[in-house]
């Protein structure tokens, strides 16, 4: 059977949506990335989001802080402006040799006023079709 955890990164809750979302498709809970990983997974649902440019500093301290094995990382995010953090997910997993699937979820978050309500009801259910195309 395969192993499947989520851990997610939020200051807005917009991503803490997202894992809500997968955690109803994969009936495994979402925990914040404060939560050490503490037994081997083969896939790891990591949600993280943009801030001033970049993923929050706590993001390379969770991967610095994993000490067991992960067999690939599928990555999620919201942006109010900016485009996913992906790019960043696969810098920074690579320096732990973990792998990264290359397919990616990404959405808008509500940020300064645009955006409003995203994620919205159709981003959820987006999120829960990508999930079941990957464990497809």
């Amino acid at each position: 059977m395969m192993k499947i955890d989520i851990r997610y990164y939020t200051k807005s809750g917009h991503t803490e949506k997202l894992a809500n979302a997968i955690s109803e498709v994969i009936n495994v809970p979402a925990k914040p990335i404060s939560e050490k990983l503490d037994e081997d997974i083969d896939i790891l649902f990591l949600g993280s989001s943009i801030y001033g440019n970049s993923i929050d500093p706590t993001l390379p301290k969770f991967f610095n802080d994993i000490d067991v094995n992960i067999g690939s990382i599928v990555s999620f995010s919201t942006a109010g402006v900016m485009e996913s953090t992906y790019e960043q997910i696969v810098e920074l997993a690579n320096l732990y040799g973990i792998s990264v699937d290359k397919r990616e979820f990404h959405c808008r978050g509500e940020f300064a006023g645009i955006n409003k309500g995203r994620p919205n009801s159709a981003d959820v259910e987006n999120i829960k079709r990508f999930v079941r195309d990957i464990l497809d």
